[in-house]
């Protein structure tokens, strides 16, 4: 929900930790309010509580000036419904000793000052995630898999001496270290069979610095935003490493950083936005690709599963008979809801883009008894846009709901193309679609 416009239903968070807890270094407190306030969290207050005790029965006061001081500490968090889900299981990590409640609560104001306290000019290290995961040259690739399943960073950078040396992507687990399915599909599947596929990571024995892309792009932490993106357009590349004068990491920034910066920066009134350089007020029109992967309700399976194998989208629309949106299909939905006897020949196919053709008997038994096989029920929700929606907003409806792909339609509400994370940013920098 759009700074500003923030009223109604909410959800409010309180954070129950205690005086001298840190994480990486840092007071947990101050970095868990970091941590909202780079994700653009609507607002959080730290309060520091005179006594109180906790599941280690210990009595934390002030009254008892003899000993150190240990006092409770309540971070309380108010935001919509949607960030909370979003941020939330950030927050989580960071807290190993302590509570967290979640509680329905109704806003009746929220009147922020309309910019937040950011430079003229935004640079990388205004936006870069600082919570950085990395990993040493000698570290096993199971421990690089296991450091990325389930998490939304899908990259992480090799460090020697602080330094980035390497970084480790999707693209380079398949292609190097022999995974058989990409990083963010193993946490479709089930317990079993994410273990034999780390076991068989172990047993190959490769290190970090083996599969590594050695030398990576950087930008420097001084880096403007508009460069940042242009780059990422240029090389076709989701991520990069922030470097400080000196080449130490000192975080990463990603294309949804840069997403997120440019939808929040320019819901503040025109007169009061800050310098970006980038094009949020360009129609998504002019972003748009219209050769979108389609199938219809009733599609089944196969053709399924090659739409959306057949662009790098690695997903299709749902569309009923005069094209209007009703949902859409990812990789990860076909492994999640197909029968287990399919998976298998679902697997074969999403990664080697395949049709889903020739199932063994087996397979074409189990089809007939499988729960989800047409596209309606396999299908999610998607965002939609007008085709004359400001590229702002698009990022907006991206964001709320973490969709990959906008499908863009017209006056009546008929697909007429599709924005993915690449389109955006290349639309930003008013770079015509596709080149």
């Amino acid at each position: 929900m759009p700074i500003g416009t923030f009223a109604g239903k909410a959800k409010r968070v309180r954070i129950y930790v205690a005086e001298g807890q840190l994480y990486r270094h840092q007071p947990l407190a101050v970095a868990i309010l970091a941590l909202l306030r780079k994700e653009g969290a609507a607002g959080a207050t730290v309060f520091r509580g005179i006594e109180g005790f906790g599941s280690s029965g210990d009595l934390h006061t002030a009254r008892l000036v003899d000993i150190n001081q240990r006092l409770p500490l309540v971070i309380d968090w108010i935001d919509t419904p949607e960030q909370c889900e979003r941020l939330l299981p950030q927050v989580k990590e960071m807290v190993q000793h302590g509570l967290i409640t979640v509680d329905d609560t109704e806003v009746a104001l929220f009147s922020p000052h309309p910019v937040r306290d950011v430079a003229a000019a935004l640079r990388a290290v205004d936006v870069m995630s600082r919570d950085v995961v990395s990993v040493a040259r000698g570290s096993s690739v199971r421990q690089v898999v296991e450091l990325l399943v389930g998490k939304r960073y899908r990259a992480i950078p090799v460090q020697d001496d602080g330094k980035p040396v390497g970084i480790i992507t999707n693209s380079d687990l398949v292609k190097r270290a022999g995974l058989t399915i990409r990083v963010d599909l193993l946490a479709s599947l089930d317990t079993e069979e994410q273990r034999a596929e780390l076991e068989k990571l172990a047993r190959g024995g490769k290190t970090a610095e083996a599969v590594m892309t050695p030398d990576p792009v950087t930008v420097n932490q001084s880096t403007l935003l508009t460069q940042v993106a242009e780059l990422m357009v240029l090389r076709h590349m989701k991520r990069l490493p922030v470097v400080d004068d000196r080449g130490a990491l000192v975080g990463m920034i990603s294309r949804v950083d840069l997403l997120r910066t440019a939808a929040q920066t320019f819901e503040a009134p025109r007169a009061e936005q800050r310098e970006t350089g980038l094009a949020v007020d360009a129609p998504v029109s002019k972003s748009m690709r219209r050769d979108v992967p389609t199938v219809f309700l009733d599609s089944r399976l196969p053709e399924v599963v090659q739409a959306v194998v057949s662009t790098r989208l690695n997903r299709c629309l749902v569309v009923d008979g005069e094209r209007r949106v009703k949902g859409k299909v990812t990789d990860a939905e076909v492994l999640e809801r197909v029968t287990p006897a399919l998976r298998p020949s679902a697997l074969r196919s999403l990664m080697l883009r395949l049709p889903f053709v020739r199932p063994r008997p087996d397979e074409t038994l189990a089809e007939k008894h499988a729960s989800a096989r047409t596209a309606a029920d396999l299908m999610v929700e998607t965002a939609v846009a007008r085709e004359d929606t400001p590229l702002r907003e698009a990022i907006a409806a991206m964001l709320a709901g973490e969709h990959k792909i906008v499908a863009v339609v017209d006056a009546e509400d008929r697909l007429v193309g599709c924005l993915d994370r690449a389109d955006i940013l290349r639309g930003l920098l008013d770079l015509q679609a596709g080149a």
